[in-house]
């Protein structure tokens, strides 16, 4: 009783059952590349690369589910963006598409691409710090929801 007590005066942003933002998971995935690649952790950035994959092709989003296995209230996401012209998420796009960035130069396919994963990890810190990814932008400008 206590506990629940004490989880009701916490702020928005700490309580453990608010949703977590897109712009909050761009930094987590963002922070969990770059710690990944600073430690030279394969099983770690694998393990980013099967999250990135499992959320881009079933659309399902970790911290959707555990909300809603908290909560147990089925929440569904309006329509982003009503004009677009395949109904296929931008956000779902950019996880797939994160994922091939990160997954080509770690497979050793192409050594030649050492930095790409660096580029992205720090690019998606900075597109969930400012709030403005220009790949969901131009995803979006393509047509994507």
């Amino acid at each position: 009783m206590l506990f629940e007590q004490t989880l009701g005066k916490l702020p928005n942003c700490l309580n453990l059952g608010a949703k977590m933002s897109e712009k909050n998971f761009r930094i987590v995935l963002g922070a969990w590349l770059v710690v990944g690649l600073l430690l030279n952790s394969v099983p770690l950035i694998y393990a980013l690369i099967a999250l990135l994959l499992f959320e881009g092709l079933t659309n399902l989003r970790i911290p959707g589910l555990l909300v809603r296995a908290r909560s147990g209230v089925l929440e569904e996401a309006g329509d982003l963006n009503p004009n677009a012209r395949v109904s296929f998420e931008a956000e779902r796009a950019l996880r797939l598409i994160v994922a091939t960035l990160i997954l080509v130069p770690m497979s050793g396919v192409a050594d030649f691409l050492w930095l790409l994963p660096w580029f992205v990890g720090f690019a998606l810190i900075g597109a969930g710090l400012s709030g403005i990814c220009p790949m969901v932008l131009a995803l979006r400008w393509l047509g994507l929801r």
